[in-house]
């Protein structure tokens, strides 16, 4: 790059993104950027050039609000964005004032905004997503909205005002690059009136690329817009079934002349598709493929399952495998909400906030697994089994006035000695909660943040030395609660440090009390916003993936399954009528095509997700699904098999895999599925 920013360019390219690979290189500085969607491309782009023996430091993988970031810093511009938790806060704070744009939104969303406050930030989202809060991309929206059907303009016209003015509040409440929609235009602008910017921020650097993207919003096509014309070269790899739509809008949105190459993807083998009769019976199939196929002598990372929702088959598949003695690792986000060590963390933060708890509030720290910290030689103890539980249910409730007291800790404390004393309880019962009780009363009533980590450290401690054996030695030969059970101790200790920034700052703007109640309700939205990686790695187990994850990935032997209308693909859904998402996704008016299409609006995404797994596979590939769902009702094939290669597996053979695990002719070893 010369001092006098010679311009860049931006090229297009549709179809196999193998080319990044091959301008890896050795350099002392990075000389390009890598921006890709998702945490597991960037993985898998490592892990391929890791196999090719391809140095990469010419390579900076990133993503684009960390560049904007680093721009705005070189400009002395404000560069700070806040999370999604402050903007939920914030969004539910404006919309509880009484004003005209809120009047509007009650119109389209009913009279409790703050109750709707997920669907409205939804919104609020997707018209950062098309227009990037640009006011003449603003305009062409309301032109959109003008053309629609009576009802469904005058939604939309409601919708737009209200998030219009929700935009305008989180700007004077949280700053002008509160999020990326509005940071990645602020550092185009600033690029623009300063081009020397780049090389400012960035003096080795002289290559954009853009990969792994189903779509390109207006905040990012506004920072590349800058980009090219600042002397970057600029590459969009897009994927096969939204990149030529994306290409379509492109001139649209640059003032640079884009150059498109449409390139040869690798053709996708013929995949060999097996049926079953229910969604059961379909994992079990699936599961039958991959234990013949390491009976094969494939090694666990040579086999792929991808899915449209990895998460959705995780159960039925480990337990399938399971019947084969195969070890799963599904790639699928934690559900921490709903694991045991949560519950327990939620509940003892619901015992030390409330003055006067009931008999099972009282209890239900014990019954998700508390443990005394440093329970030493009374570990074996621990943790308390379920009978001895309601045996304490039992007796306290035997010494009751009413079916459900409200008591402080000290008068539970005598009802739980004269139940002994009436031998309702058993001593070795009350001494377990007693110990709850004493240890209860030793934590702060009102809490400071630093509380977080002294009252919860040791009991998560203790349930990784004391509880973690226990269900260990109960588990089955999967050891998949042992496996769900620790990941949930390990995202709660990330939990305790999330919480904990998150309960000082809202501490220090006045927006939370110092109580546990506070706590936890500040660590039911961490938990539910940032629901954590997605990465479980386990060299000998099997890896299970979301479609799109398989993005640069390449196996030997895939197995896809799900493949059913209405599970891959899946409906597409929008907050805004229907009506406005045909007509923004068809971009049939000049007003449409300057809009960027959501990614969530269109159904070539799901295209984009099978390219990426069946691409996946080098050697053979099989696809699954199933005829009747678990209520009975007839599920259709995919309508995205259409456009791949299959050869339907009789269901002789298909009988025969999972009586004798025998692989069927299409993907056997010494045939394979041809391409």
């Amino acid at each position: 790059m010369t001092e006098t920013s010679a311009p860049g360019s931006v090229r297009a390219v549709v179809g196999d993104p193998g080319e990044l690979l091959d301008r890896a290189g050795r350099a002392p500085e990075p000389t390009e950027f890598v921006v890709t969607p998702e945490r597991l491309h960037r993985r898998n782009l490592k892990r391929r050039l890791a196999e090719r023996a391809s140095p990469r430091s010419s390579l900076r993988l990133t993503d684009a609000t960390a560049i904007a970031a680093q721009l705005l810093d070189a400009a002395a511009d404000p560069s700070e964005t806040i999370d999604r938790i402050d903007r939920l806060k914030h969004v539910e704070a404006i919309l509880r004032r009484d004003t005209e744009a809120n009047d509007r939104l009650r119109a389209a969303f009913g009279s409790d905004l703050p109750a709707r406050a997920e669907t409205i930030a939804a919104a609020h989202s997707r018209v950062g997503e098309m227009t990037g809060w640009d006011e003449q991309r603003l305009d062409a929206l309301a032109a959109v909205a003008d053309e629609l059907p009576t009802v469904a303009g005058r939604d939309t016209k409601d919708v737009l005002a209200g998030v219009r003015a929700l935009e305008r509040g989180l700007v004077d409440r949280a700053g002008s690059v509160h999020s990326r929609e509005a940071l990645l235009p602020a550092a185009a602008d600033a690029l623009r009136d300063r081009p020397a910017l780049w090389r400012e921020a960035f003096p080795a650097t002289d290559r954009l690329s853009v990969a792994g993207v189903s779509v390109v919003d207006a905040p990012l096509s506004e920072l590349i817009g800058a980009v090219a014309p600042a002397g970057v070269e600029v590459t969009l790899s897009l994927r096969p079934g939204t990149g030529p739509s994306i290409v379509e809008r492109l001139p649209n949105r640059f003032e640079e002349p884009v150059t498109f190459e449409e390139s040869q993807p690798s053709p996708v083998l013929t995949s060999a598709e097996l049926v079953a009769d229910t969604p059961e019976e379909e994992a079990r199939l699936a599961a039958a493929l991959v234990a013949a196929h390491l009976r094969n002598g494939a090694s666990p990372s040579d086999v792929l399952v991808v899915a449209r929702d990895a998460a959705e088959y995780e159960r039925s598949l480990t337990r399938a495998a399971a019947r084969h003695e195969v070890k799963l690792a599904v790639w699928a986000q934690l559900p921490v909400e709903q694991t045991v060590p949560y519950r327990q963390f939620a509940s003892v933060c619901g015992l030390l906030g409330t003055d006067e708890p009931t008999l099972d509030e009282l209890l239900a720290p014990i019954e998700f697994h508390w443990v005394p910290p440093a329970a030493g030689d009374d570990a074996t103890a621990w943790p308390l089994a379920t009978d001895n539980v309601g045996d304490l249910r039992a007796g306290l409730s035997a010494v009751s006035e009413s079916d459900s007291p409200a008591l402080s800790l000290a008068e539970w404390d005598g009802r739980l000695a004269t139940a002994v004393d009436e031998a309702e309880i058993a001593p070795a019962d009350s001494a377990s909660l007693r110990k709850l009780i004493d240890w209860a009363r030793e934590q702060p009533d009102t809490p400071e943040p630093a509380a977080l980590h002294r009252t919860f450290r040791p009991l998560v401690e203790a349930g990784r030395e004391v509880t973690l054996p226990t269900v260990f030695e109960a588990d089955a030969a999967d050891l998949a609660r042992t496996s769900r059970y620790a990941r949930a101790l390990s995202r709660l200790e990330e939990l305790l440090t999330d919480t904990r920034a998150k309960y000082q700052e809202w501490l220090d703007t006045g927006d939370v009390p110092r109580s546990w109640l506070a706590v936890a309700d500040l660590a039911e939205r961490v938990v539910t916003t940032r629901p954590g990686r997605r990465e479980h790695a386990n060299a000998a187990a099997v890896d299970v993936i979301d479609a799109t994850d398989a993005w640069l990935r390449e196996a030997p032997h895939v197995v896809a399954v799900g493949l059913v209308d209405g599970v891959w693909p899946r409906r597409v859904e929008s907050v805004f009528p229907d009506a406005l998402r045909q007509a923004v996704v068809a971009g049939d008016s000049a007003a449409a095509g300057r809009l960027a299409v959501p990614g969530r609006w269109t159904a070539a995404r799901e295209v984009d997700h099978l390219a990426s797994g069946l691409g996946a596979a080098s050697e053979t590939l099989a696809c699954t699904r199933y005829r009747r769902d678990r209520e009975g009702t007839t599920r259709e094939r995919s309508p995205l098999l259409a456009d791949v290669p299959t050869r339907t597996v009789d269901e002789s053979a298909v009988q025969s895999l999972l009586a004798t695990g025998a692989l069927p002719d299409a993907l056997a070893a010494t045939g394979g599925a041809a391409r």
